[in-house]
């Protein structure tokens, strides 16, 4: 291919790799594995991709020599590969978790974030430097089309493959679609505690915590730890899916989140739910969903520790992690839609 269609198919296979790893952080059924599955194959053309690429960035270096751009262009060359290296690593072999200095412990697939995401800054400079305007043929014209077309496919048949060769091992057999591998299932508060962005560990007190219930209800209520025990010992088996990269099996056990709609009823007109945390982290759902919902005060048969949301959590079957609220002090009944929220949260 030529520098220019190189040049533009990556920039295409970029921001829809961008687009496509924000986008499978939204999903929690399998009816969305098809996200994850073009993530993977964009991935893999990207690689082959840089075959070309290669050649071009050395003559480029060759002819400007060591500057401010192409000192970026570096910087951004091994953010590139780093992220494409952790996320073939996560897709393949699912190495356990590294040490990153200051930051702890990650899986390879925050690592592969964290690197995709850093990557933004400088791509977007180089881009505006050194890349020629995109003419409409390069992203409408049939050519262009086939030219994307056959590096996807090349993305499946090489992901197939891949998941083919894995299964023997257990490598693609022991990971939910989502990618996620599973960790601590069935083991109470052993599975690990994680929590999204820098939401903190709050210390609550169970005597001095209360649950309020209030917004487009005809009774609006301040529940105990006690009283909120009293609604109701439900178990429910869910998957706690984090993306993070990691999944988990447990028994939850607590009161459903329609009976605490039908002791305080429900005015005409309400269409969502907010859950907050005593931290001020919150997530919205549909009236719809109340039935699916668990306030978990245990899992297992263990009280929820602290990391793990005590005295209460909210268990949201279909949901990815960064949904599944902790340390729960607020149900509000809305009359906001369910979808009235940022995509992913900001806290």
């Amino acid at each position: 291919m030529s520098s220019r269609a190189v040049n533009v198919a990556i920039l295409l296979l970029l921001v829809f790799e961008l687009a496509s790893g924000v986008g499978s952080f939204l999903v929690g059924e399998s009816d969305g594995r098809w996200l994850f599955w073009l993530h993977r194959a964009g991935g893999i053309a990207l690689v082959v991709l840089l075959i070309w690429k290669a050649s071009i960035a050395k003559r480029s270096y060759r002819r400007r020599g060591v500057t401010v751009g192409t000192a970026l262009s570096a910087l951004g060359g091994i953010l590139f590969l780093g992220s494409l290296v952790t996320g073939m690593l996560w897709a393949s072999v699912g190495l356990p978790r590294v040490p990153v200095p200051v930051l702890g412990s990650w899986t390879v697939l925050s690592l592969h974030v964290a690197l995709s995401l850093l990557l933004i800054p400088p791509f977007l400079v180089h881009l505006g430097l050194r890349w020629p305007q995109p003419r409409r043929a390069d992203l409408v014209g049939r050519r262009a089309a086939l030219r994307m077309l056959g590096l996807l496919a090349v993305g499946f048949a090489v992901w197939g493959a891949q998941e083919v060769l894995a299964v023997p091992s257990g490598g693609a057999a022991s990971r939910r679609f989502t990618g996620s591998r599973e960790e601590g299932s069935f083991s109470g508060n052993g599975h690990p505690v994680t929590d999204w962005l820098s939401d903190p560990i709050p210390r609550i007190e169970h005597d001095r915590w209360q649950l309020r219930v209030h917004g487009e209800v005809e009774r609006e209520s301040t529940l105990s730890y006690e009283e909120v025990l009293a609604l109701g010992d439900t178990v429910r088996e869910a998957t706690l899916d984090c993306t993070g990269g990691w999944y988990t099996i447990q028994r939850w056990g607590g009161a459903p989140v329609d009976a605490l709609l039908e002791e305080a009823g429900v005015k005409g007109g309400a269409r969502s739910l907010l859950l907050r945390s005593s931290t001020g982290y919150a997530r919205r759902f549909s009236l719809e969903e109340a039935g699916d919902l668990l306030l978990a005060t245990h899992v297992g048969d263990e009280a929820l520790s602290a990391g793990h949301g005590f005295p209460l959590r909210l268990v949201a079957p279909g949901h990815r992690g960064h949904s599944w609220v902790k340390w729960v002090a607020e149900l509000e009944v809305s009359r906001e839609p369910g979808w009235f929220e940022p995509p992913l949260p900001l806290q």
